[in-house]
């Protein structure tokens, strides 16, 4: 089973890369617009965007989402994304660890915590992973494997159901996430991979007890598309299904529900990780930005990563937010 898996993560790396992949559908980040403040009263070189996440004083908020891993790609990979978070001092997410759990060759790819300096760091098991007898010791041994600050729960239905190798039975995820949630040693996370988490499925989540969501948003990467591709041509019917970033992140904000929210899915750049603060996520998560990074050297991601911690702070001297606080009430037209 864990050649089947490595095969799949290689194929998902390559056609990550294919502009297919990259969903058409608008993020709505344009209609989004900050009042610019033409009397900041602030020297730029002075501005603070560091953030708390997990307990742990990082830079930005910003963080490096989940990609790939175990594989000798990904393990590359990660090295890279882990030195450069060390190095600029922002949150790093795993990719699935499910092949860790199937076979231990692929261990290595995810033990990054030495590369690291305090970073918050972020386990990642798929949902089907941790429904059944077995679901919750999976769960915990992503956790002590990599020595994470907290874990990913990753729902993917539409994914699993578009693999030829999809695990579709789900009776028993709301279940797990519960039992999970109470007895894991560190915040669980619930996130999506790009397809969106809405209104009704995060009520349900914080009735089980999650403290945090990673909305995943419509807009960015489409896995639908990427399954699509690994066995046909052309579009897939699903490649721009869901709710996008910006309707989650407003109607759960809106709802006021006790949950930190995390904004990814199709942030590209400092001004939209900008205005994904401004709509209330805690964090903005990034991906696609740093796959070809990730693949070329450290020095390749820290570049686009102060390339992104450039750009917001930017947007913060024109609006006159001289903190991160500041910035979550800049006057804007939503």
């Amino acid at each position: 089973m864990s050649v089947k898996i490595a095969h799949r993560k290689a194929e998902h790396l390559e056609i990550a890369q294919d502009p297919l992949s990259q969903s058409s559908r608008s993020q709505l980040w344009e209609q989004l617009r900050f009042e610019p403040n033409a009397l900041p009263e602030l020297n730029l070189s002075q501005i603070d965007s560091s953030e708390r996440f997990l307990d742990r004083r990082i830079s930005c908020p910003l963080l490096i989402s989940s990609m790939s891993g175990g594989i000798e790609h990904a393990d590359k990979m990660n090295i890279h994304l882990a030195e450069a978070a060390a190095e600029t001092n922002v949150a790093l997410a795993l990719g699935s660890m499910r092949i860790t759990l199937e076979d231990q060759s692929g261990e290595a790819s995810f033990k990054v915590g030495r590369y690291l300096t305090g970073q918050p760091l972020i386990a990642n098991i798929g949902a089907a992973q941790i429904i059944g007898a077995r679901g919750l010791d999976n769960a915990l041994r992503c956790v002590e494997l990599s020595e994470a600050s907290g874990l990913f729960v990753h729902l993917n239905p539409l994914q699993e159901a578009l693999q030829p190798e999809g695990d579709t039975d789900w009776v028993g995820i709301s279940d797990a996430i519960e039992a999970l949630v109470a007895r894991s040693p560190v915040p669980v996370l619930i996130k999506e991979v790009g397809h969106g988490i809405g209104l009704s499925a995060a009520r349900r989540l914080v009735q089980l007890g999650v403290k945090w969501i990673d909305v995943a948003g419509c807009g960015g990467t489409s896995w639908a598309q990427i399954e699509h591709s690994r066995h046909a041509e052309g579009a897939s019917i699903f490649a721009d299904w869901g709710i996008d970033t910006v309707t989650s992140l407003k109607s759960i904000t809106a709802a006021n529900l006790p949950v930190s929210l995390i904004a990814s899915g199709g942030l590209r750049n400092g001004l939209e990780l900008a205005k994904a603060i401004r709509l209330g996520g805690v964090l903005g998560g990034m991906a696609q930005p740093f796959l070809a990074p990730a693949l070329e050297s450290t020095a390749a991601v820290v570049k686009k990563i102060n390339e992104i911690k450039d750009e917001l702070r930017i947007v913060q001297f024109c609006t006159g937010s001289g903190d991160i606080a500041s910035l979550r009430s800049a006057p804007w037209q939503c």
